[in-house]
């Protein structure tokens, strides 16, 4: 996994500190490798690690008593996997799983405790950005409820696309479904209609961004919002990504 000669410029958060802040932290950083389907915390037991994802994306899926699964939010480059520590409790409510693989940085839980009662630069991040992560959690159990299917799977198409700032991802029909809530057919139908309209290519669990705008267009207003609440807390500072 090629890293970069300032790792910091990959993840925003960890961009954000202070050098002095982050040579503090360093030695407490580890690289880690964050592959497709690694489950970095099961539902419902304590947390050992928090992780600042690099070009992965992770999705904090509830699960069912019948064993179905939907996703409830979606962290990436932007933040930190673990800001519900910021209540005290080290008790994961979600299954987080590494939806699109890539890499990272973890932490250990006590050292980031320690840092969130210091009361400093990374606590003030960390709180907005538990903010931001409340908004599209909250926005994405609202537009399941009331959108329909083809908007919610832009949506959520442009939603990854944020995270791991690359046109082709890695998904297929059926993991996309599980993570809408919805049935394969729905998203099925909902993917070939964008695709007849040459908005994204689908084949063999690629999908393809052609054009953005359009996919935008097609979306309901719930990307935007998610989006800007993103831009406004935490500015509009984006680390390149590297080749």
């Amino acid at each position: 996994m090629p890293v970069s000669e300032n790792p910091r410029s990959e993840n925003k958060l960890l961009a954000a500190l202070s050098a002095k802040c982050y040579k503090r932290l360093s030695p407490s950083i580890e690289l880690i490798d964050l592959p497709l389907g690694k489950i970095l915390y099961p539902q419902k037991q304590r947390v050992k690690h928090v992780y600042f994802p690099r070009w992965a994306a992770v999705s904090m899926v509830n699960t069912f008593e019948d064993g179905s699964m939907v996703e409830v939010g979606v962290v990436g480059r932007e933040g930190v996997l673990g800001s519900f520590l910021l209540s005290g409790d080290d008790i994961s409510p979600h299954q987080a799983i590494v939806q699109i693989g890539d890499g990272g940085w973890k932490m250990p839980v006590d050292v980031f405790k320690r840092e969130i009662e210091r009361n400093g630069e990374l606590s003030n991040l960390t709180r907005r950005y538990s903010q931001a992560l409340f908004t599209q959690v909250a926005q994405t159990a609202a537009c399941n409820r009331i959108h329909p299917i083809s908007q919610r799977l832009a949506r959520w198409l442009l939603l990854m696309q944020d995270r791991v700032q690359s046109q082709n991802l890695h998904l297929t029909h059926e993991f996309i479904a599980t993570m809408l809530g919805s049935r394969r057919a729905g998203v099925t139908l909902a993917a070939g209609k964008l695709q007849a309209e040459g908005i994204i290519r689908y084949s063999r669990g690629k999908v393809s961004i052609i054009e953005q705008e359009k996919l935008e267009e097609a979306s309901c207003e719930c990307h935007r919002i998610v989006h800007d609440e993103y831009n406004r807390l935490l500015g509009r500072y984006a680390p390149p990504r590297e080749s």
